[in-house]
């Protein structure tokens, strides 16, 4: 009997994949066996940093050219969708990829979006052990977009608890690999940048604490 190929897992594989039931459903959903979800909270305070960015410059024109960015991508998505809606041949995760991103787009606006989405590669830069392989942190910023819209949350009977609670419908893998390929290319090289501006202030602020311990050190 073969068992499951995440480490310590003795649990048997299902079927003839390469993992258990278990690991196969977080692999599915999260974009590794091993990868642990990318909550609200966990967010909210890289949001917070974009958002100071962005206030900071105001006057940037890097703001609009991703609103731009992002409306080209839009555009995109609206094309293939009134493809497939002519009846001719579209590809199916293509089209749920748009359908996806027209859907989070009227629901809470571009800007938003784009926000979270750099917040998410603050993130990945300052917590990279957060992330287990790119696909993982591809996945994630797909879930983590989608979470920011109520339309794609349902509810669900807790038995245990006794509570309804929210669930996020879940798009196919393929899907998310098709969008998370849209949405990196244009966000991306800004998300690298602020997170490049991030890390050399918080080098700034260190050589400061340094530099006042030493000054404190010299008081006779």
């Amino acid at each position: 009997m073969r068992t499951c190929r995440v480490s310590g897992c003795g649990e048997p594989a299902a079927g003839f994949g390469a993992y258990c039931a278990t690991h196969k459903a977080r692999a599915r959903r999260h974009g590794h066996p091993g990868q642990e979800g990318v909550s609200k909270s966990d967010l909210a305070p890289y949001i917070g940093r974009v958002e100071s960015r962005v206030e900071k410059n105001l006057t940037s024109p890097v703001w609009s050219h991703l609103d731009g960015r992002w409306g080209e991508l839009v555009g995109r998505a609206e094309a293939i969708l009134a493809t497939y809606h002519a009846g001719r041949p579209a590809f199916r995760h293509e089209v749920q990829a748009a359908r996806e991103l027209i859907k989070l787009t009227d629901a809470v606006g571009a800007r938003p979006v784009i926000v979270a989405g750099l917040a998410m590669f603050l993130l990945q830069d300052q917590q990279p052990h957060r992330f287990r392989s790119d696909d993982a942190f591809a996945t994630q910023l797909v879930r983590r977009l989608r979470g920011l819209a109520d339309v794609n949350a349902g509810t669900s009977f807790d038995h245990k608890s006794g509570r309804v609670k929210r669930v996020y419908r879940e798009l196919p893998p393929r899907a998310v690999a098709v969008l998370s390929g849209w949405i990196i290319p244009v966000i991306g090289a800004a998300g690298l940048r602020l997170a490049e501006l991030e890390r050399r202030d918080r080098e700034a602020d260190q050589r400061r604490e340094e530099e006042f311990r030493t000054a404190m050190e010299s008081l006779a």
